[in-house]
């Protein structure tokens, strides 16, 4: 044991020593707040330059009121954003759009908006233009192309209704959203913070686990290549070896989770202190919420639990490949056991107790991201809990086992890579 602890510690300082570990720490939280902030700003930004659109009319009696409502938009000096041509179709709008499509290649026009004659069909309203991806524009030509329809419409069923009124009648209503807990007061809880806050311990899961994972897998083939494992393996066993190196690189990812927790604490509790029950702009109630002593806890343990399994996947993979080129290919089912479960977040937090849910939740590989998934938005029954752990723990058990045997062969093996049934037989062993 001795031995083990020796190596752990050797592995542990070599690792939080380095500069670069403080400030990957302290980056780390701002890479991930980035991920969500940057993204959500830029879609925000909307480049200030004049617009001009061309409105194909087959019926005669909406491009007015459509160019009407997109006059209202204005750029940041006052002048209009869009500048509206409007063409009463004496042909098929389809012809009209064709000779105006060069003008649109050579940027004259922004784009050009065909109204059909039956507009209550579902093909009734087009909109042609090179860039498709002005997600702000479309809802902005929609909007005055709704309003217009809705006048037209009322015009036609005879109600005499002044625009004020029609607003009024046509409003749309805020349908707030609060959760039911047992034995605690409904919370007003959304989709949006839901899946937020559960998908960013869920990303900090994944980078977490593979980027220590990893760790592992790259430690021994440089040592490997280096020819340092010899040497070390002069003086301790295989097993020892493996399991230092496992126990020390999973110190070094607990105390960065650590960190992060003490940090998070740290803002919950001041949260609670000077925000929650009093007026102010922040939203504490759902940072606290968010960051609940039991969703931490369940974290940890998923995360550790998730380490140990992966890390010892990661330690076979290293022991059997040559290079970091041969343990890229070997770790692509690894891999994908830990992207899956984060690319498919969204229909977990929305669906986390159907039987998919259940079923994935308590198989091993995607255990330790699925089974906090559910926790973090519904939390499961209690023994489905303890049955993922046991099943993690069995699954540790009998991983290490196997690891063992094979790190004691493979990491003596250069030169020609083993196949699956190699490594298959030196688990058996």
């Amino acid at each position: 044991m001795r031995k083990v602890l020796m190596i752990a510690r050797r592995e542990y300082i070599e690792a939080v020593r380095k500069k670069a570990f403080w400030i990957g720490m302290l980056l780390f939280p701002l890479l991930m707040g980035a991920m969500f902030v940057v993204p959500i700003g830029l879609s925000q930004v909307n480049p200030e330059r004049q617009k001009t659109l061309v409105i194909v009319d087959e019926t005669g009696r909406l491009a007015g009121t459509v160019a009407e409502r997109l006059a209202e938009e204005t750029l940041a000096d006052g002048t209009p954003e869009y500048v509206v041509e409007s063409i009463e179709a004496t042909r098929p709008a389809d012809e009209i759009r064709r000779e105006l499509e060069p003008r649109i290649l050579e940027g004259e026009l922004y784009g050009v908006v065909t109204i059909g004659s039956d507009f209550d069909a579902s093909d009734g309203f087009r909109f042609y233009r090179k860039n498709v991806g002005d997600l702000q524009t479309s809802s902005t030509v929609r909007s005055a192309l709704h309003s217009a329809v809705i006048d037209l419409r009322l015009e036609r069923s005879d109600l005499e209704l002044d625009k004020g009124t029609l607003e009024a009648l046509t409003a749309g209503v805020n349908l707030e959203s609060f959760q039911v807990t047992a034995g605690q007061e409904a919370m007003k809880k959304g989709f949006i913070e839901t899946y937020l806050a559960t998908y960013l311990f869920v990303i900090m899961l994944y980078f977490m686990l593979y980027f220590y994972g990893y760790s592992v897998t790259r430690g021994v083939l440089q040592e490997k290549s280096s020819r340092v494992m010899e040497v070390l393996l002069g003086s301790v066993s295989p097993d020892q070896l493996m399991t230092g190196k496992i126990l020390g690189i999973g110190l070094v990812g607990l105390t960065q989770t650590g960190f992060y927790i003490v940090t998070v604490g740290s803002l919950r509790l001041v949260a609670i202190l000077f925000f929650v029950g009093k007026e102010s702009g922040f939203d504490a109630a759902a940072l606290v919420d968010a960051v609940g002593p039991a969703k931490l806890v369940f974290f940890v343990v998923y995360y550790v639990l998730g380490y140990f399994m992966f890390v010892t996947l990661f330690a076979i993979i290293g022991a059997v490949c040559n290079s970091e080129q041969e343990a890229q290919n070997f770790q692509l089912p690894v891999v994908l056991s830990l992207l899956i479960p984060m690319i498919s977040t969204i229909f977990f937090v929305q669906h986390p107790d159907a039987p998919a849910a259940v079923v994935l939740s308590l198989v091993p590989l995607f255990t330790p991201m699925l089974m906090f998934m559910r926790i973090s938005v519904l939390s499961p029954p209690a023994w489905q809990i303890a049955l993922s752990i046991v099943l993690l723990l069995v699954t540790i058990w009998v991983l290490f086992k196997a690891a063992a045997k094979i790190f004691r062969i493979g990491t003596l093996m250069y030169g020609k890579r083993p196949t699956i049934p190699e490594i298959l037989r030196w688990a058996r062993g």
